[in-house]
């Protein structure tokens, strides 16, 4: 090999290095030193209730929080009734009902953070969208109109740990899900939670067909798998339709801010990826050769878990796809805020 062509592969690699080490830098330049007081406080009773459960299946009606927990009414003990989760628990109460026990405020509890699992009914099937914010769609290079994927992942705790990957990644986002079961047309009641949407952005890379529909190929494989769909603690029910457009977002990675948003900058609504998803069930979807659907064309369940996208900011950039560095490792912690949403708290594990 000539001393010029070593010269010029010596310049490719430079440069795809240099590359790298600017794309994956922080766009931001701040550090967490403090839960933001945000996600802490729980919405007014007047506008959401909120609701969360724990590790032995209490269901908690929230009515504050700080840094070491919340206080709560047990539904459980108050009602003297068992509640599977907090879906459940709504749709037997209602949200008229659970804001009267609230008033009352009876048999008061404070609940550690760390005794909080996922509030959501397990079984149900996830729906993603990708590329639901322009700056988003800008990094990853996507030029056409956001699109839907299944999300193969179980809820899991949001301070739960995650398995590392080839090119691991995070997606901080603001999910919703329907409180019964949603049909073409319906009017529905969505209640809120935070997500962490983790991707293998080297398998969703290495499957996907770039000659096919976006989202059909390499993002069911890249974005699903065990620990890859932490949720918050706090499931917020809004008495109104504006909720999501007050909600801020935010995500650091071993303190240093990566993530930030109003969830208002989303280009489809809420209640738009229902309705697509719906008009979008049989799609069908590659995972490692298997074919999936997008949802059940009759209805989508209650209790479903609805991802509606991330901010700009994550790791993945094309070039930076060959630099391992540039990703999450054992030992990064990732953190993620919303407003009247808590945390997610989940360090990578090998």
């Amino acid at each position: 090999m000539s001393r010029f062509v070593i010269a010029s592969l010596a310049l490719v690699l430079a440069l795809i290095v240099a590359a790298s080490v600017y794309l994956s830098r922080p766009i931001f330049d701040e550090r967490l030193t403090a839960v933001p007081s945000t996600a802490l406080a729980i919405a007014p009773i007047s506008r959401a209730v909120t609701l969360a459960q724990t590790q032995d299946g209490a269901v908690l009606l929230v009515t504050s929080a700080n840094a070491e927990g919340i206080s709560a009414v047990n539904l459980n003990a108050y009602f003297s009734r068992g509640f599977d989760d907090a879906v459940q628990a709504y749709s037997a109460l209602g949200m008229e009902h659970l804001v009267r026990v609230f008033a009352q405020a009876p048999m008061m509890q404070v609940v550690p953070w760390e005794a909080l699992i996922a509030p959501l009914p397990s079984g149900e099937r996830a729906i993603a969208a990708g590329t639901n914010y322009a700056e988003h769609a800008r990094e990853v290079g996507h030029a056409g109109e956001p699109f839907l994927f299944p999300k193969l992942s179980a809820p899991s705790a949001w301070n739960a740990g995650v398995y590392a990957g080839t090119r691991l990644d995070y997606e901080i986002e603001l999910c919703v899900v329907p409180l019964t079961d949603y049909v073409d047309g319906a009017r529905i009641e969505l209640g809120y939670i935070l997500c962490n949407d983790f991707t293998d952005r080297w398998l969703l890379v290495r499957d996907i067909d770039l000659d096919g529909p976006m989202g059909r190929s390499g993002f069911a494989l890249g974005k699903g798998g065990d620990t890859r769909m932490p949720v918050g603690p706090l499931l917020v029910i809004p008495r109104g339709t504006d909720f999501h457009q007050r909600v801020e977002l935010s995500l650091y990675v071993n303190d240093r801010l990566r993530q930030r948003t109003l969830a208002n900058q989303m280009i489809w609504a809420p209640e738009t990826i229902l309705k697509k998803s719906l008009q979008q069930c049989a799609n069908q979807y590659d995972s490692a050769g298997a074919v999936l659907t997008l949802a059940d064309c009759d209805r989508i369940n209650a209790g479903s878990v609805i991802m509606t996208g991330t901010p700009g900011g994550v790791m993945f950039k094309p070039v930076t796809l060959w630099a391992p560095w540039a990703y999450l490792g054992a030992g990064d912690v990732v953190k993620g805020f919303g407003t009247h949403l808590g945390m997610l708290e989940n360090t990578v594990v090998k």
